[in-house]
């Protein structure tokens, strides 16, 4: 080989690896400041209190505005501190069972599921207005799957309005037919799909 080649080789390599830095530094994730947001997708700190939802109050962003609920008129239960204290007053209410275990097996071995609340016909699953519950479509789906029962979501509202969170979860839940409900110490909202 000669030095010509040897050192066009070189070149080479050494281009693609500027290139596969320069994607790696495009592919981190770019954060403006540390800090844990609220329920709202707001926080404080050394900043005054701000919002990362496209708004300064944290309220629901421009054309994300919150459906029309309506009361079921049941009665109203004191407030609920914790999502398995909503989770047994929800439960109480349509007159369903709370934590059924329900076992699968799948080519990864035996697993096994909890139903949050589960009814005659509907297998519940319960989440705060906040961002863990993201996953509750994907929950009452599953749960759906192994029960043979009807999906559905209750969503537990804590500060009394549609926050970016539960929107998302709304919208989901009707693109893939499952029920959804709003529980804020009572049921106020229900979506049947």
């Amino acid at each position: 080989m000669t030095p010509v080649m040897t050192l066009t080789r070189i070149k080479r390599s050494l281009v693609k690896l500027l290139g596969l830095s320069m994607l790696s530094l495009i592919a981190l994730p770019i954060q403006g400041h540390p800090g844990r947001t609220d329920s709202e997708g707001c926080h404080a700190g050394k900043l005054p209190r701000h919002c990362h939802d496209g708004t300064r109050s944290g309220g629901p962003a421009q054309g994300h505005q919150s459906a029309p609920v309506k009361d079921t008129g049941r009665p109203a239960p004191r407030t609920a501190a914790s999502e398995d204290d909503y989770n047994r007053r929800f439960c109480a209410l349509v007159n369903g069972e709370t934590d059924t275990r329900h076992g699968y097996t799948s080519a990864g071995g035996r697993g096994y599921v909890e139903v949050d609340c589960e009814t005659g016909t509907m297998v519940y699953e319960g989440g705060l207005d906040k961002r863990s519950s993201l996953d509750s479509v994907q929950q009452a789906l599953f749960f759906s799957h192994v029960t043979g029962k009807r999906p559905a979501v209750v969503i537990y509202d804590t500060d009394g309005r549609e926050g970016r969170f539960e929107y998302r979860i709304r919208v989901a839940c009707r693109r893939a037919g499952v029920r959804y409900e709003v529980f804020r110490g009572r049921p106020v909202g229900r979506s049947d799909v």
